[in-house]
């Protein structure tokens, strides 16, 4: 059995093709022609996509928690007006000297009072619920940047799955051409009495194989471009080669210190422990007294059926109040907040614990991915060797049909497999940066606008602002009780972490 020279060219030109394309997506290479790039993708998901974007909305929300806790601090002034009319009818009884008789009386009312409160003193308080409004900041601006990883490493799977079932596709329909060819040619051989009916079931009976693994491998193709669609917001065009992502580690221990410094979740869990503790001290100021200064303006009818008739008064007050006992409430609201700070010092220590694992194993698969990529990129090379030798040997009758078609099915299976492999490597790296909080378009697709939080924040804290509120929430501050000292840091913890087995580690 043979097939033309022309025809097994073309389809070794095009399998070589497809591993240096492979290949240029580990060492980034640049993108070619006119080709969507990873970085554009990644772009357009961070503009558009809706579930970024609602996380982004929430974090705004959560902004506008510092400036009510600042505003507690300012003067809250309330005018109440009335507006009432009376209708009255007053009867006099007889007497000895008139008889019976009813007056009827009709006016309108109006009164207003105008009423001013600052708050002087709180017990600490309005500190405390200032410092923990900004704790619930910073840990929403976490929660973002987590969406924000979460969203790019969805961008780089479906870019990296499109590609990789693009290019299997393009393998199937090469076997397919090598098996029709040599359907063909061993049609023809076994007419002429040459092979057996069984060497022609044999290549038809493969032929059918492959034809059912192209349906496959384009439905595959077909559902990665969906979730592309949905991830990124547009159908994938002609996609260029994958680049190289900055800030990979070449040790395991600085993938780890990275992760605990930067890490979104963990340093999220931190920022939520602190706004549970502000929450301790706010329940504690339930102990203490409060200042404020009132001041009353009203104006109100001297008699209701004497028209134009109203007393004018202003009332200035200074109010102190100290609570001396609530049947054991506020030390409930303490102990309750206690257990809650608790709760979040342990979720610090199970973030961790998340965390670490979570580089372990992002580390060990990214090693493993590129081992295995190396061992098939040359296992594809003997194949390549051995579909050739079977050719030529069975062409001198030292080989049979199988041996051929056996061959020729153990190269697809190895130049599928190195792609999977290279798919795998590039999706741990960027799981790996995820894990290390180092995956942000800012520093995958540099030129990126990105959103700035901390200006959203400056553009609502000043709006209708008194000019003293922060003066009283830090008076308030220097005269509360004290926070309680932070949960250790995750670097200052000492707890193990895994090291990944020598066979197992990426190399550099």
């Amino acid at each position: 059995m043979f097939v033309r020279v022309d025809d097994a060219r073309r389809v070794g030109r095009r399998r070589v093709a497809g591993c240096v394309l492979s290949l240029a997506a580990l060492v980034g290479a640049p993108g070619v022609g006119a080709a969507e790039t990873l970085q554009e993708a990644i772009k357009l998901a961070y503009q558009t996509n809706p579930d970024l974007r609602a996380q982004q909305a929430q974090l705004r929300a959560t902004n506008e928690g510092v400036v009510q806790a600042k505003a507690a601090g300012g003067p809250q002034v309330a005018v109440q007006g009335q507006l009432a009319y009376e209708d009255a009818a007053i009867q006099e009884p007889a007497s000895v000297f008139s008889p019976a008789t009813t007056a009827n009386f009709g006016t309108a009312t109006r009164s207003i009072d105008l009423s001013v409160v600052q708050p002087l003193y709180s017990g600490g308080a309005l500190a405390a619920a200032l410092h923990g409004a900004e704790a619930s900041v910073f840990a929403g601006r976490q929660a973002v940047r987590q969406a924000e990883a979460q969203l790019i490493l969805n961008v780089v799977t479906a870019y990296c799955d499109v590609r990789r079932d693009r290019e299997t596709v393009g393998v199937v329909e090469d076997e397919i051409a090598f098996l029709r060819s040599a359907t063909d040619e061993t049609n023809a051989r076994g007419r002429l009495g040459v092979l057996s009916k069984t060497d022609v079931a044999q290549a038809e009976a493969r032929l059918l194989v492959s034809q059912a693994s192209l349906q496959q491998a384009q439905a595959r193709l077909q559902q990665s471009n969906d979730e592309y669609l949905n991830v990124v917001g547009q159908s994938p065009g002609e996609l260029a080669p994958e680049p190289g992502l900055p800030g990979l580690p070449t040790e395991v221990d600085q993938a780890f210190d990275a992760a605990l410094a930067n890490n979104a979740q963990l340093l999220q869990a931190i920022d939520n422990e602190q706004a549970a503790r502000e929450k301790v001290n706010q329940a504690k100021t339930a102990y203490r007294p409060t200042v404020s200064v009132r001041v009353d303006a009203q104006v109100i009818p001297t008699e209701p059926y004497l028209p134009h008739q109203y007393d004018k008064n202003v009332t200035g007050a200074l109010i102190f109040n100290q609570p001396l006992y609530t049947s054991g409430a506020t030390a409930s609201k303490v102990r309750e907040a206690a257990d809650m700070d608790s709760q979040a010092q342990l979720q610090i220590e199970s973030t961790r614990r998340q965390v670490v694992r979570l580089v372990s194993d992002a580390w060990t698969q990214l090693g493993a991915a590129q081992k295995a990529a190396d061992i098939e990129a040359r296992q594809v090379e003997l194949e390549k060797t051995a579909v050739e030798g079977n050719r030529i040997e069975s062409r001198a009758g030292l080989r049979t049909t199988i041996d051929l078609l056996n061959a020729e099915s153990e190269l697809v299976n190895a130049e599928e497999a190195l792609l999977q492999s290279r798919h795998d490597a590039y999706v741990a790296s960027a799981t790996l940066l995820a894990a290390m909080g180092l995956l942000e378009t800012r520093f995958v697709a540099p030129g990126a606008e990105v959103v700035r939080p901390e200006r959203s924040l400056r553009r609502v804290e000043g709006i209708d602002a008194a000019a003293w509120d922060d003066a009283i929430v830090g008076f308030d501050g220097l005269a509360g009780p004290k926070t309680p000292p932070p949960h250790p840091s995750p670097t200052d913890a000492g707890a193990a972490r895994p090291t990944p087995t020598p066979a197992d580690a990426p190399s550099p």
